[in-house]
């Protein structure tokens, strides 16, 4: 089994309470299907050098992820966003692939979560 953060648990628990189980499989199921969309437009931004790209879509990631509870993602984002913000291109490619391990790992937590 999964072992899902503590995190990604209490902000689960916090929709739970809001709007039961219902409301959580919506929100996993939402941030599954925006944030894989979101990931690939970083990563191709990353590899054609567009650095406006990258930082708006890492942005965006990062308010999602944060409302789920899933830190290391939210601060993989942040860490992209600001490189992107500041003109620092040379890391983009490895930042990108780290938000990528970040999403693949809370994408599975969500889905044993919401099951």
């Amino acid at each position: 089994m999964t072992d899902i953060p503590e995190s990604v648990r209490v902000a689960l628990d916090g929709l739970r309470t809001l709007g039961g189980d219902d409301l959580v499989k919506q929100m996993a199921t939402v941030f599954a299907e925006y944030s894989a969309g979101r990931v690939r437009a970083l990563q191709g931004a990353a590899e054609t050098g567009d650095l406006t790209g990258v930082a708006e879509a890492a942005h965006a990631l990062k308010g999602s992820a944060r409302q789920l509870g899933l830190t290391a993602m939210a601060d993989a984002c942040q860490a992209t966003e600001e490189a992107a913000r500041r003109g620092d291109g040379a890391g983009l490619q490895a930042l990108a692939a780290d938000v990528h391990g970040k999403y693949t790992a809370a994408a599975e937590w969500l889905r044993v979560a919401a099951a």
